[in-house]
């Protein structure tokens, strides 16, 4: 692989090692304060052991989660670790660096995986006479015997979302990656539906113009992650509504935040007596609060639809 690398990037200091990561010789393998830490391992203690030193380390680490028994490539997406969904393995992932008091860092971890729902589950292990032992079929001492099937494009495909992530990141080019599974129409219609009316009642039918569309919805439920921006908790589908931020700036994919219904109706009700947010009115840290402000920012710097005015087409 290093000879091959070489030939094309002939510029690279490939510095090779035959070793098999393991909390033992955690200080050897990461030493020299790598900028990124790509995690293709597939055993789930050898894994779990590397990102525990990771996040012990503070060092950046983008992690493959399972490609078995998956086939869509349209549902590979790029998340933090506590957001991934429908992958068992970062279920298992994330409960065993909540044991090892890692928990607070599970979110600084990046995760590439797919969130189509497993088609298959492990293979049986058969065997042939009474004297084999299921140990006897490990690719090493105590790794998982039993397999699961696996399509061969999709771990090529994982790897090459995480090159691209990688890449762009130390290139200073950073992209905003859709991190969950898009809504479906019927939910983000309703989403929108409730949105429009609550506006409609606090501006008025004279400002139904600039309201937020249905392709807005859906890619802010994704950059929020289906996450209230305030307390953090999952999305519920009758739960989470879409509200404007700050009143004294106009309703724009930059100013709204998904929330819980108790938020949205905090938030729509200080924008009528014109007061602006704070930490503590939501209850929250201050470092909480400047991460939605820089949230919001970030969102309206990369808004992919900018809106056009009317003027322009006179």
């Amino acid at each position: 692989l290093a000879r091959h690398l070489l030939e094309f990037a002939p510029w690279c200091q490939i510095d090779v090692r035959v070793a098999m990561f393991s909390a033992d010789h955690a200080d050897e393998l990461l030493c020299g304060n790598p900028d990124y830490v790509l995690d293709c391992i597939d055993d789930i203690k050898t894994k779990i052991d590397l990102l525990s030193s990771c996040c012990e380390k503070k060092l950046r680490v983008i992690s493959s989660m399972g490609a078995g028994a998956k086939a869509d490539p349209t549902r590979i997406h790029i998340a933090n670790l506590d957001d991934v969904v429908e992958d068992p393995l970062a279920s298992r992932i994330r409960w065993q660096l909540g044991k090892a008091k890692y928990g607070a860092s599970i979110r600084k971890v990046e995760a590439i995986y797919c969130s189509e729902k497993p088609h298959m589950k492990l293979l049986p292990l058969e065997l042939s006479n009474e004297n084999e032992k299921p140990s006897d079929f490990g690719a090493m001492p105590d790794f998982r015997v039993r397999v699961i099937p696996v399509l061969g494009m999709m771990p090529a495909l994982f790897g090459m979302a995480m090159a691209s992530r990688v890449a762009c990141n130390l290139a200073g080019k950073p992209f905003l990656p859709s991190g969950i599974p898009p809504l479906t129409v019927g939910v983000c219609n309703r989403l929108h539906q409730r949105f429009r009316t609550r506006a409609m009642n606090m501006y008025g039918a004279s400002h139904e113009q600039d309201l937020l569309d249905l392709e807005d919805m859906d890619f802010l439920v994704i950059q929020w992650k289906k996450r209230c921006a305030i307390s953090h908790e999952r999305w519920k589908r009758s739960g989470i509504e879409i509200a404007q931020w700050r009143f004294d700036k106009p309703v724009d994919i930059g100013n709204v935040v998904l929330v819980k219904k108790k938020y949205a109706q905090q938030l729509d009700e200080m924008a009528k007596n014109e007061v602006l947010p704070t930490a503590e009115a939501f209850g929250i840290t201050e470092e909480h609060f400047r991460c939605i402000e820089s949230k919001l920012k970030q969102i309206s710097r990369w808004n992919p639809r900018p809106k056009t005015p009317a003027a322009l087409f006179d």
